[in-house]
């Protein structure tokens, strides 16, 4: 039997998403902040691991051959970094190569990865925020920071458009500051909707989250949002600023004064995100580790 490993930051959503998968794939889950003696992974016959954090690590400190390391990116940060860091063809030379959305899929090919990446959609323990639908909507929860820069300096979490938005369809405006991902489903409880307004995302969870949790969904089309989308989760945003607050302070506005209409959009999200409970999504993580 294939033994594997899975190296990377066990905090937060990431910690999240690869306790499920390494309990999944029988994998030993390997805290990166913690240290290893040399010599320590050549037992393992693949580690998945994050581009460049992971990756570079395990090439250059603990000498791992690329052929037994298999990637995961969930942020175009993580490819860049990468790249700078890495000349030539190594990318072909990795035992696998895959992200977490559609979008990352074709940034990675614009950023001048050549190699096709495996889309591993992210999966949910739809379980865990399961509860009841709320009766109307009269709160607005942001899951995720309120502010962030990518690797140019630019903002793109945008948390003040949602807040702006919220604020002009005269809706309170509730920020999950400082929980920890247990204290997630009673966020969710206590609001009524979830935006994301991110200008760029890898695969955010937040907006799942919310529809396993039956809230009303609205995000802006990056990340693993518009897949998300097409799949019966959420209603879809302009991206630009002005567009995206106009668009959804009008939509909150309108379900605000429908409370058959909010209860529907809420009920659907709830039902649509069954596709991405684990056991749905799971077998594709496997195939993708163990092939």
């Amino acid at each position: 039997m294939m033994k594997l490993a899975i190296f990377v930051d066990t905090g937060w959503s990431l910690g999240q998403i690869y306790r499920k998968v390494a309990h999944a794939l029988g994998a030993e889950l390997l805290d990166w902040q913690r240290q290893y003696p040399p010599g320590f992974f050549d037992s393992f016959d693949r580690i998945l691991t994050l581009p460049h954090a992971g990756s570079t690590f395990l090439a250059t400190k603990h000498g791992v051959p690329r052929g037994k390391i298999i990637l995961v990116a969930h942020a175009e940060c993580d490819i860049q970094q990468l790249l700078r860091r890495e000349r030539g063809d190594t990318w072909g030379r990795y035992a696998g190569y895959a992200v977490v959305s559609d979008t990352l899929a074709c940034s990675s090919l614009s950023l001048g990865i050549t190699r096709e990446p495996v889309v591993l959609r992210t999966g949910i323990s739809c379980s865990f925020y399961d509860m009841p639908i709320p009766k109307n909507l009269r709160s607005v929860g942001y899951a995720t920071l309120m502010e962030r820069t990518n690797e140019y300096g630019m903002e793109i979490k945008r948390g003040k458009l949602a807040k702006r938005a919220a604020e002009q369809a005269g809706l309170e405006f509730k920020v999950a500051t400082g929980l920890k991902r247990e204290q997630m489903p009673d966020f969710y409880r206590s609001v009524d909707a979830v935006i994301m307004s991110s200008l760029q995302e890898g695969g955010g969870m937040p907006p799942l989250e919310a529809a396993a949790a039956g809230r009303l969904v609205i995000g802006t089309p990056v990340g693993d949002f518009p897949r998300l989308v097409t799949e019966g989760i959420g209603i879809l945003t302009p991206l630009g600023a002005e567009g995206f607050v106009a668009f959804t302070s009008d939509l909150l506005k309108e379900l605000k004064m429908d409370d058959t209409l909010f209860r529907d959009r809420c009920l659907q999200n709830q039902k649509c995100s069954q596709i991405r409970d684990w056991e749905m999504v799971m077998p594709d993580w496997m195939a993708f580790a163990q092939g």
